[in-house]
């Protein structure tokens, strides 16, 4: 592997390395229904991984730097497939619920 592909792909694990995904449970009034709509966003928020390194030598700073970026690697796809899941779910049940409360909306409406 060329020392320019190596960069990139340290580059890029130390940019994404830092942030997690996390869903947010969203709610808004909609007039129409009479109903408070809920909606799960994603959001990008970002971690300090990398403190103050405390190491009596070299030799345990390169261990400690390599396993907190590897570390750091495996946490932002797995946050981002994880809550996005989570979001997923939450929005289709928050839409189907929002389906059924807006049609016994419209059904009372009419009767009246």
């Amino acid at each position: 592997m060329s020392k320019l592909k190596k960069a990139i792909g340290l580059s890029s694990a130390l940019l994404l390395s830092a942030c997690v995904v996390q869903p947010n449970v969203v709610n808004n009034y909609d007039e129409r229904c009479h109903v408070v709509k809920k909606k799960v966003e994603l959001s990008v928020e970002q971690l300090e991984f990398f403190g103050a390194l405390d190491c009596s030598d070299g030799r345990d700073c390169k261990d400690v730097f390599i396993s907190e970026i590897l570390g750091s690697a495996v946490v932002f796809p797995v946050s981002a497939i994880v809550s996005g899941s989570i979001a997923l779910v939450g929005n289709t049940v928050f839409w189907l619920q929002e389906q059924g409360q807006c049609l016994s909306d419209k059904e009372a409406n009419s009767n009246t």
